[in-house]
């Protein structure tokens, strides 16, 4: 009896402020992505600023770099109003900022509506608040806990960036280099504090998420409105804008951290204020609690997922071609600004990916545009994975295999749904792409530029294999692994222009065993094989699938 009370007294001992265990439970659950992400930013931040540094060591190899690209809307569209380009500073806080503060803010914009509302429509924020606390604390410690895993990314991105600072040809100072990781940061924190916020608001996580999705794409949409026209005070009116006035490293602004940091207070004392007065599992947008029956499309597993997933598979679809048209749109005016720059031949030639045939910029820009576009399509894919594991996770897959549906049905269906849907974002990929260039008259045929969007399909069918046999060996980390192919597959391609890489480690990034199509012809030989590998390897998930348990969440 005595030994069993001494038992309890240790574990009672071991929680010495229960007040903080949610804050701790949300930082140490964040600490893994704050640390990727944060050196998957320094990464890409030392691969441009180090690459411009040895290919442009003389201050008229910068002149005209800056005279040739500053003036180009289309460049100033996609990263923001060029300041002292001419400079290390300048092209450093030019090219980096417009890209990071993109990449902070989604991560964050997710992050916090997965710990917020994502956990309370889960049900395990009931769980939290069975402890001693109240529902207004629990807010507030999420928050806490989410802070101090921002304050890691700060601490490791400016650690980093006070490395590039000392390398020659950088030369940051210290305080620059401190406040240039703030200003990285700064849409992790303002973006952090609106997916808190729209939790409240909104009755389900993906609600909440394109509540804050839209706020962040007018708020890109005003800056690239403001950019590439005379309107520059847009700026003033949207937190993108606020942060691209901060300018760090060429005239350091901190006076626009005052509205970066007061919206942010604001919005997260309103969050911890509405968490506190409605009840678990409301908003303030509620859904309705009556509504009449809809069976349509339930005959089968096929039919239910179509239905479920109709909505993401549009958008998706809609928002890749509405991409692949405005960056097709700007070829033309940064092909005009590519011919006038002295060295770009000859440095493109160099290239191993174009094999020394003959340079044509139009369609080189274009491949890097299918690059990018092949990016977001691994991003679709991801996303149904994950859908696949969720309905798993969360009891959905139940409600199937209780009726005379086998589990080979159910994962081939969905299989199925992603690989045509695969090939039809691709397809309107291209067609984007070609009306966005015919719209400026450049000329590249639509067979080519077809060409160039069958040439996405093989790795990312590729990347459905790896998610489907995580799915089938490890299902709890399947997310995970998809996300992480994607991040460092990207990552090599970021860094490999500016680096020296071993081929052993460039060969473990999907995309670098894709041609740059349509400005290199598709090598179908290795599309076949990454095609093979893919059908290996689904085959794999969907037979462990069948033969293991059902894992919760």
């Amino acid at each position: 009896m005595s030994t069993s009370s001494s038992a309890a007294r240790v574990n009672m001992t071991h929680f010495k402020s229960p007040q903080t265990v949610i804050a701790r439970f949300v930082a140490q659950r964040t600490l893994r992505s704050a640390t990727v992400w944060a050196f998957i930013i320094g990464a890409y931040t030392a691969s441009k600023v180090i690459g411009y540094a040895k290919a442009y060591p003389t201050t008229a190899d910068k002149v005209n770099f800056a005279h040739t690209l500053g003036s180009n809307s289309g460049m100033s569209a996609l990263l923001g109003t060029p300041h002292d380009l001419a400079s290390m500073a300048g092209y450093a806080n030019w090219v980096t900022m417009g890209i990071i503060s993109l990449i902070g803010a989604v991560w964050a914009l997710l992050l916090a509506t997965k710990h917020f509302r994502g956990e309370e429509e889960s049900g395990r924020s009931e769980l939290l608040l069975t402890g001693q606390t109240t529902a207004s604390r629990a807010a507030l410690s999420t928050l806490l806990g989410l802070s101090a895993n921002l304050l890691l990314l700060y601490v490791i991105i400016a650690a980093i960036f006070i490395g590039i600072g000392k390398y020659q040809g950088v030369s940051f100072s210290l305080q620059n280099s401190l406040f240039f990781a703030l200003a990285a940061t700064s849409g992790a924190i303002f973006f952090l504090s609106i997916g808190a916020f729209t939790s409240q608001l909104m009755p389900t996580r993906s609600r909440a998420s394109t509540v804050g999705a839209v706020i962040f794409g007018a708020s890109l949409i005003l800056r690239a409105i403001a950019d590439s026209t005379s309107q520059h005070w847009v700026l003033n009116i949207t937190p993108l804008g606020w942060i691209e006035k901060l300018l760090p490293l060429v005239g350091s602004k901190p006076i626009w951290l005052l509205p970066i940091l007061g919206s942010a207070l604001v919005l997260n004392g309103l969050t911890v204020w509405m968490a506190g007065r409605r009840d678990l599992g409301s908003s303030i947008f509620a859904d309705h609690d009556t509504a009449a029956p809809r069976t349509r499309n339930l005959n089968s597993p096929l039919q239910a997922t179509i239905r479920m997933t109709r909505t993401a598979m549009v958008f998706w679809t809609l928002g890749i071609m509405i991409s692949g048209f405005l960056y097709g749109a700007i070829t033309k005016s940064v092909v005009q600004t590519l011919n006038e720059t002295e060295g770009v031949h000859k440095a493109l030639t160099k290239l191993d990916a174009i094999h020394k045939q003959q340079v044509n910029l139009a369609t080189l820009f274009l491949g890097v545009i299918f690059l990018i576009l092949m990016v977001a399509t691994m991003a679709f894919v991801a996303n149904m994975v994950g859908k696949t594991r969720e309905d798993e996770a969360q009891g959905y897959l139940d409600n199937f295999l209780v009726q005379p549906v086998s589990r080979l049905r159910w994962i081939c269906g969905r299989i199925a749904i992603v690989t045509v849907m695969v090939v039809f974002i691709c397809i309107c990929a291209s067609l984007g792409v070609w009306a966005g260039q015919s719209s400026q008259h450049v000329g590249v045929p639509i067979r080519t530029l077809v060409e160039a969007g069958s040439n996405m399909i093989a790795p990312t069918l590729l990347l459905l294999g790896i998610g489907v046999l995580a799915f089938g060996v490890i299902p709890r980390r399947t997310t995970l692994v998809v996300y992480c192919t994607i991040g460092w597959s990207f990552l090599l391609s970021l860094i490999a222009s500016g680096t020296s890489i071993s081929h052993w480690v460039l060969d473990t990034s999907i995309l670098h065993q894709v041609t740059l199509a349509p400005a290199v012809s598709p090598n179908w030989t290795v599309n076949t094989i990454m095609l093979a590998f893919a059908v290996v390897l689904i085959t794999l998930g969907v037979l462990v699938f069948n033969t293991r348990d059902l894992a919760s969440e």
